[in-house]
């Protein structure tokens, strides 16, 4: 499933994050009727997740993640960024209460405490308990890990603690709340808890369908100092899916191989980074998202 234009919904005032896929899909499969394991409401969004022939999230009606391929997403936003950091003691996930990405980073020894800040407390509810539990192997159960059930802007404003690797798993920033998490404002907040040679990695939509948006991430972490890498994998659910790795240093991936087991990633991970020409096209047509232009949000509907 390719992920297209993303629309709003007509129903209350709460958007629909969902484009015409993720829509169409969700109302089919729900017309079969499969295992419903959670449905309600949390104070920020309406959660689904049940299982069919695989285990779906989705939230406000977009696709979260599928268990057939979330492997190709989730090792892709940790591993490079592990892999490429000088060090892994002090780890953040910001987002992520699936427990998905954690499971990644807890697989290197050397990674000492994690923080993971997810807002809604339902979501991690839900990740603690079968079958998500089995997907993430029990990770938000590890003793390395706290987390926090608060807003990533109040957690970063009270935080003084430094982190090896910074990791943002948002939400895509289909509105403007969401986009604000996108902005130079916000990524300035996140590198004063960034060590000297840390690294951010920050999920940024997709390559194909919404190169604008991803070109605006990328500016975005420019425009505030940082050395700015990018990549991009296919993932079935989403098709070709990309990501901003960040340092104040210069970035090389070089020939660097992943040192814990994965099943999708590439021996070679600099293989990533080489996007086509029509990955490029529009790399100087997108600018970077701030508070006062929110960009990110008028991209993210212009496809």
């Amino acid at each position: 499933m390719i992920k297209m234009r993303k629309i709003q919904s007509n129903l209350g005032k709460k958007p629909v994050r969902g484009d015409m896929w993720d829509l169409v899909t969700l109302k089919h499969l729900l017309q079969r009727k499969p295992k419903i394991l959670y449905r309600g409401k949390s104070r920020y969004q309406n959660i689904v997740l049940f299982e069919a022939k695989d285990i779906r999230m989705y939230l406000d009606k977009q696709l979260q993640f599928s268990s057939l391929d979330e492997r190709f997403y989730h090792e892709a936003l940790v591993h490079p960024a592990m892999t490429m950091s000088p060090r892994r003691r002090n780890v953040l996930i910001l987002g992520g209460g699936d427990g998905l990405a954690l499971r990644e980073v807890l697989k290197y020894k050397d990674v000492k405490s994690v923080d993971l800040v997810e807002m809604d407390p339902k979501i991690i509810t839900i990740a603690r308990r079968k079958p998500v539990s089995l997907l993430n192997q029990r990770s938000l159960f590890d003793q390395r890990v706290k987390v926090h059930n608060k807003d990533a802007r109040n957690f970063l404003k009270l935080k003084s603690k430094s982190y090896d690797v910074i990791i943002v798993d948002f939400p895509d920033p289909s509105d403007k709340e969401l986009s604000k998490l996108y902005t130079k404002e916000f990524f300035r907040i996140v590198t004063k808890s960034l060590a000297s040679d840390g690294i951010i990695v920050c999920q940024s939509q997709s390559t194909e369908d919404m190169p604008l948006v991803f070109w605006s991430i990328y500016h975005t972490l420019k425009s505030i100092g940082m050395y700015t890498k990018c990549y991009k994998v296919y993932v079935p659910s989403f098709g070709d899916w990309g990501f901003n790795i960040a340092s104040f240093k210069r970035l090389a991936p070089g020939v660097k191989k992943v040192s814990v087991p994965n099943q999708t990633l590439p021996k070679n991970l600099a293989t990533l980074f080489k996007l086509s020409k029509e990955d490029l096209q529009e790399k100087y047509s997108a600018s970077s998202n701030s508070l006062k232009n929110l960009k990110l949000y008028k991209y993210y509907h212009m496809t």
